[in-house]
């Protein structure tokens, strides 16, 4: 469920229009013109979804939503999920901002069925499953990592850092492209990609991310709607293994820390 709302836009008018929306969908909005300072605002912790446009002055909404993101690994938060809404609604575009991490992709001039819609496929992320911050397969991840950093000569420190900025980086480039070819109706090259995702969460021993992998594999064939919602469930798992590496490389917290939810 999906009650308190952020809208950052850097345009008065726009955000008026996509807050009215959301209030008329049940949501508690504000609204925040200065991309900057609405940062703060969407790390608050009772904030169920960001509004974000992506072509904005300064700071574009991709570079918005790492700045959250990058605060949040820093207070170990959960992911808040973040909805791009821009423009351009090419499937290029769809894919480049899904595999980016946003969870929705709505295009301006925003209709209302639209929003609902992609409020509907956002209310998934907000589930007790998806509030977790780190993955399920953490305690298999850690000893991948512990094993496979030994093999490499580094130090498990080391190695880890490298390992999250590899997975990151491979992860996103081949679920774009798989997006980019499912809505292309390559099929067959989508799945190719998918595959070479599955190799890379096996090599770290991420298994609900496989089985991620495997729900998009699926739903190529069942349309776009389909596709597209599993590709923010197996993104949303790909940034907890992502944190699950990266907290190898944290300091421990004074209670002695064990990654929870």
């Amino acid at each position: 469920m999906i009650s308190k709302a952020i809208v950052i836009d850097d345009d008065p008018a726009s955000a008026k229009v996509i807050a009215k929306l959301l209030r008329y969908l049940g949501c508690s909005v504000r609204v925040c013109t200065d991309a900057e300072q609405a940062v703060a605002v969407a790390l608050a912790e009772d904030v169920d979804l960001v509004s974000l446009d992506i072509h904005m002055p300064q700071l574009d909404g991709f570079d918005v939503l790492s700045l959250i993101r990058s605060h949040e690994h820093t207070r170990r938060a959960p992911n808040v999920p973040v909805m791009a809404v821009t423009g351009r609604v090419a499937d290029g575009d769809r894919a480049a901002t899904i595999a980016a991490g946003f969870a929705a992709h709505v295009g301006k001039p925003v209709l209302l069925d639209e929003l609902r819609r992609s409020l509907e496929c956002v209310s998934a992320l907000r589930s007790d499953q998806y509030r977790k911050r780190y993955s399920v397969d953490e305690e298999a991840i850690v000893a991948r990592v512990g094993i496979l950093s030994r093999g490499a000569g580094q130090s498990r420190l080391q190695f880890a850092a490298g390992l999250a900025m590899t997975v990151e980086h491979e992860g996103q480039a081949l679920l774009e492209r798989a997006l980019r070819d499912a809505y292309s109706g390559n099929d067959a090259r989508a799945a190719q990609h998918i595959g070479n995702l599955v190799g890379i969460a096996d090599a770290v021993g991420a298994a609900r991310l496989i089985g991620h992998c495997r729900s998009f594999e699926n739903a190529i064939s069942s349309g776009r709607s389909a596709f597209e919602q599993e590709a923010v469930l197996l993104r949303a798992e790909l940034d907890r293994v992502i944190c699950t590496l990266r907290e190898q490389v944290l300091p421990v917290s004074p209670s002695g820390h064990s990654p929870a939810a």
